[in-house]
């Protein structure tokens, strides 16, 4: 007898996990789910295993349970619970609770495997799109999930057409909004706790807290500003000024550092250069990139400069958002925001009139309107409402930065021209990525436009530059 309830309930689980998939798809289960708890158990147990296997393929054996997890994992059924009472009491069937808290168990197993190969393919970048509609993907399980568990109830509960649209409705409220707003810790497997690990991750998170280095910041941005030369009589002098925003991803860094090079070998720059960075790696040999960092660089420099002939080119590279902000992130550093209004405040309080503006982000076309004049080229990577891309940790440049510094600017000396070069290579490789276009904007202030081709005209002609007349003396 025994034996035979066994083998009843086995088959009933496999009919419950069949009926699962069945409603994944949308069809009706056939034959109906088989109701009871310790088939609400079994089936819960296995998307616990799902979940186990899963992190156990991802981390390997070397790793440790992670209980702390279980709240976030188990959510689901509480949220399964919510559903089928208020779906059951909705259409007056409370007597099917159970049933459809045993069908979503059921329906939660094939798209948790769903999930688990998204959250995979994400990880591993096997999924690369990151265009329009590329947070669906991450958003789609959950209100999949909820959305068949819907059409299941409405199969489940005879109602008349218009109230099963309603039942439907009310589960992707009840259950799909809920799992989707909430972070919920999905790893019953990690990996163990590493001391070498942990140390590297506090040197990496935290260096800018450490003391030696809260010290020596003053120090580097002194030592920076001291080193600007002055300018060269009847020459026009590029100051170089760049920041690197973000120190979470170190293209920002590789960036700043390359183009810094550039403008010293190729555009006479050399002694007239200041890199600002946020980044764990030169948090010990560059200043920090912050707003009160930037107004002392261009008031220094503005000292520095002939204000009548010298010409500003300020570089910032960062992420951006949609209202405008350059994103400068430190941590544990809470830093000023940097707007376009107040950028145009730092430049005007500088008194440095000639300037060449380039600011690579999303949507940095929004700095535009508060800085141009008559005096300013202006250059960003995006229009105001859209993306730029290439942020990626391991690059060495952004699509932007690639086109227009390390490919363009190493064909001409015109700012203006360069521009022209890099917008159809930056949207040729943004079309290869399936990216929706950035959009790169210019804008050119009548009165910059002589000095820019005075300049160009004399980096042609071969100028000497500082670093070749330093060595010779």
């Amino acid at each position: 007898m025994e034996r035979e309830h066994s083998i009843r309930f086995v088959a009933d689980f496999s009919e419950n996990v069949a009926a699962g998939v069945r409603m994944a798809v949308f069809l009706p289960p056939s034959p109906a789910v088989s109701a009871s708890w310790p088939q609400l158990l079994a089936l819960i147990g296995l998307q616990l295993a799902i979940v186990f296997a899963c992190n156990f393929l991802e981390v390997g054996p070397n790793g440790q349970l992670n209980v702390f997890s279980m709240p976030g994992i188990t959510f689901g059924v509480v949220l399964a619970l919510a559903a089928a009472c208020v779906l059951s009491f909705t259409a007056r069937r409370s007597d099917q609770v159970l049933a459809l808290l045993v069908a979503f168990a059921a329906l939660s197993i094939p798209l948790e495997l769903i999930s688990q190969l998204l959250s995979y393919a994400f990880t591993h970048r096997l999924i690369t799109y990151r265009g329009p509609g590329a947070w669906a993907l991450y958003w789609l399980p959950h209100y999949w999930l909820a959305l068949a568990a819907g059409v299941a109830a409405a199969r489940m509960l005879p109602l008349p057409a218009p109230r099963r649209v309603g039942l439907v409705v009310l589960a992707v409220v009840v259950w799909g909004l809920p799992s989707s707003l909430i972070y919920r810790d999905r790893h019953l497997w990690t990996k163990a706790y590493d001391p070498q690990e942990a140390a590297a991750f506090q040197r990496q998170h935290m260096s800018l807290a450490q003391e030696d280095v809260f010290y020596l910041q003053p120090q580097l941005l002194e030592r920076a500003l001291a080193a600007v030369a002055p300018g060269r009589k009847n020459t026009i002098d590029l100051y170089f000024v760049a920041a690197a925003g973000w120190a979470g991803q170190d293209v920002f860094m590789k960036e700043v550092n390359s183009v810094a090079k550039l403008f010293e070998d190729r555009f006479d720059a050399g002694g007239r250069t200041v890199r600002l960075i946020n980044n764990p790696k030169s948090v010990s040999q560059s200043p920090i990139a912050s707003v009160t960092g930037l107004q002392r660089t261009l008031a220094r420099v503005a000292e520095a400069m002939d204000s009548d002939d010298d010409i500003l080119f300020l570089f910032l590279t960062s992420h951006g958002s949609k209202d405008h902000r350059f994103s400068l992130e430190f941590y544990p550093m809470t830093f000023n925001e940097l707007t376009p209004v107040v950028l145009r405040r730092l430049l005007d309080e500088s008194g440095i009139k000639r300037r060449v503006l380039v600011v690579s982000a999303c949507y940095s076309g929004g700095f535009i309107d508060a800085l141009k004049d008559e005096n300013s080229l202006i250059i960003t990577a995006a229009a105001p409402h859209k993306n730029s891309f290439g942020c990626s940790n391991d690059a060495d440049f952004t699509y932007f930065g690639k086109a227009y510094f390390d490919e363009a600017l190493r064909e001409t000396y015109s700012f203006i021209d360069a521009f022209a070069i890099a917008k159809p290579r930056i949207e040729q490789r943004e079309k290869q990525s399936e990216y929706e276009p950035s959009d790169p904007r210019i804008y050119v202030g009548e009165r910059i436009r002589a000095p820019l081709a005075q300049l160009e005209r004399e980096l042609r002609a071969g100028r000497p530059s500082r670093a070749r007349e330093v060595s010779q003396d």
